[in-house]
């Protein structure tokens, strides 16, 4: 399960020279950790892009809530969407109003191909998310973003594939769409059978990458 919305980052292209001009225009706001910045019917209708920092964009029906994506730095969105925007740390996102966006974008071809790239990118993957919440049980949800971050930031030796998760146990359960304590529950199980070993606080090894998939499905 990937928490990625895109693999691309907007800041890379914002700092290139031609764009100076268009990266003056953002506003940048600081926001605490922890704290929910934006909601379904936001009064004003903004685009911002990650400078620093992490945010959960997840979707609230009754009482459940379910993780679209991990916003990082580069990641772009909006306000004016169904989705709750929280920060997980203490973050800076620079913020514009979204007419001024599509202004620019009509003059900047370059740019303009870039933000469609990274908004079509975001469509496909929150696609490919709601299919796992929805297909997908918790075990493999948790399996396949343990992959996903091996993958992504882990660091690879003989004794295997080690993974720093930077997250609470209770964001990880938001994110697979389950409790604290039946991902507490999973892991335990994990660890207990050889499949994960426990280095330090949110820090894992997996032994065997193929033999961890595998154990999904049983």
């Amino acid at each position: 399960m990937k928490t990625q919305l895109s693999s691309k980052s907007l800041l890379e292209e914002l700092e290139k020279p031609q764009n100076k001009s268009f990266l003056a225009e953002f506003t940048d706001v600081n926001f605490l950790k922890d704290n929910l910045i934006y909601s379904p019917g936001h009064d004003k209708n903004l685009v911002f892009i990650v400078k620093k920092g992490r945010l959960r964009l997840y979707l609230a029906v009754e009482d459940k809530d379910f993780t679209l994506a991990i916003l990082k730095a580069g990641d772009i969105y909006v306000t004016h969407t169904r989705a709750h925007v929280q920060t997980l740390e203490d973050s800076t996102l620079m913020i514009m109003p979204t007419n001024k966006l599509h202004g620019y974008m009509a003059t900047s071809h370059t740019l303009s191909r870039t933000i469609i790239s990274i908004l079509g990118e975001m469509l496909k993957q929150s696609f490919s998310i709601i299919d796992s919440l929805v297909f997908k049980d918790i075990k493999q949800r948790l399996t396949e973003l343990l992959i996903y971050e091996a993958n992504l930031n882990g660091h690879t030796n003989a004794a295997g594939t080690t993974i720093k998760l930077n997250l609470t146990t209770t964001q990880l359960a938001t994110i697979v769409g389950s409790s604290r304590q039946t991902v507490s529950t999973i892991v335990n199980s994990m660890l207990k059978d050889g499949l994960l070993t426990k280095l330090e606080k949110n820090c894992y090894l997996i032994p065997d990458i193929d033999l961890f998939r595998k154990s999904a499905h049983n």
